[in-house]
């Protein structure tokens, strides 16, 4: 659950606002976008290198984004701290901002807006936390992404269509060791049936709810 607004600030690609959000190791101030129905679209590579309009659905902190940061928080200092943790289609990024919070290093927060990457820089340096940002897609991630084992992948509300899945799914084999984990958090898209059993084959899979219909998957690749 969120408080009221508190107030209005410039934000790092148009008008921003504060708003707190309760916690489960304490609250955290995000900035994010005044109006995020009149935030311009994502200009963002499509097939054949050309650009295509994608509308702003970042500029928002949506219930599975809120929900996997609260387990996220959760989880603290005891689970996080020195591990090295990627965020993939970050959006505002305040499960990444937690993770920092709690001592994770490095911290990567990615998604393929730069625009929202932006915000989720402007919040880190606000709480004075130490995270990066990379701009990448599930189907070409940046070196950034791939020059690394990350210990534990997190993403929330992700699986919007079959390609976007797919190459999430593959991306995740390449991203992880052994030993790592995959945190999930997801509202129910019709996707998600499939992109789990498709899963399984690789990875055991274990799910609980989380609060506002949301249900955390957490990932452990298969022996």
């Amino acid at each position: 659950m969120s408080e009221p607004v508190r107030r209005a600030v410039p934000g790092p690609t148009g008008p921003g606002v504060l708003e707190h959000l309760a916690l489960p190791r304490g609250p955290l101030t995000l900035l994010r976008p005044a109006d995020p129905d009149a935030v311009a679209p994502d200009p963002v590579p499509g097939p054949a290198g050309v650009e295509e309009l994608h509308p702003a659905h970042w500029a928002r902190p949506w219930p599975a984004g809120r929900a996997l940061a609260a387990a996220v928080d959760g989880a603290g200092p005891a689970r996080l701290a020195g591990r090295r943790v990627l965020e993939l289609g970050c959006g505002l990024g305040l499960p990444s901002l937690v993770a920092a919070r709690a001592g994770a290093a490095p911290v990567l927060a990615t998604d393929r807006s730069a625009a929202a990457l932006a915000w989720v820089a402007a919040n880190a340096r606000r709480a004075g936390l130490t995270l990066q940002t990379a701009t990448t897609a599930f189907d070409a991630p940046a070196e950034a992404v791939r020059g690394h084992r990350w210990d534990l992948v997190l993403a929330a509300d992700v699986l919007y269509g079959a390609a976007a899945a797919d190459a999430l799914l593959g991306l995740l084999v390449q991203l992880t060791s052994r030993r790592a984990a995959v945190w999930l958090a997801d509202p129910g898209r019709p996707e998600t049936p499939r992109w789990l059993a498709a899963a399984r084959a690789d990875w055991t899979v274990r799910t609980r709810p989380l609060p506002h219909g949301v249900d955390l998957h957490v990932l452990r690749r298969r022996p």
